[in-house]
């Protein structure tokens, strides 16, 4: 497994028009999160993450980069107050090698947004093969 800082990653970069950064949810309206793996690139951007008890608005980008024939996930994770980490459910990308898919979504935890990240991976049937992470 090998993550990738988000300087090394132009082509999600690319994707949000806009430089990644970290900075904490509460005083930032827009935050990314996103990592590359051994067949995959993905990214998440984050708005309306204010507080953990907010429902957030959430962009997916997920591009198969390695024609091998595996298809390509992306999930978000996030912490819950206690620290537990949540794994919300798997989007699949299965159009092939050098295409991009992307999803529009929304997320809310009862047990609170304390944390928010995404998992990127490369799978062959249901089995993970390789997966990066990564947190905004």
């Amino acid at each position: 497994m090998n993550k990738v800082t988000r300087a090394t990653l132009p082509l999600i970069a690319a994707v949000f028009l806009t430089a990644l950064g970290s900075n904490p949810a509460h005083a930032a309206p827009v935050d990314y999160a996103g990592c590359a793996t051994t067949g995959a690139s993905g990214a998440v951007k984050i708005t309306n993450w204010y507080n953990p008890g907010e429902k957030v608005g959430l962009s997916f980008t997920l591009s198969d980069i390695k024609p091998d024939g595996h298809h390509v996930r992306i999930r978000l994770v996030s912490k819950q107050y206690n620290d537990a980490r949540k794994n919300w459910p798997w989007r699949k990308n299965t159009r092939g090698s050098g295409r991009s898919q992307t999803w529009s979504s929304s997320a809310s935890d009862s047990n609170g947004l304390f944390e928010i990240g995404v998992q990127v991976a490369r799978f062959e049937g249901n089995k993970l093969l390789n997966s990066c992470t990564d947190w905004a």
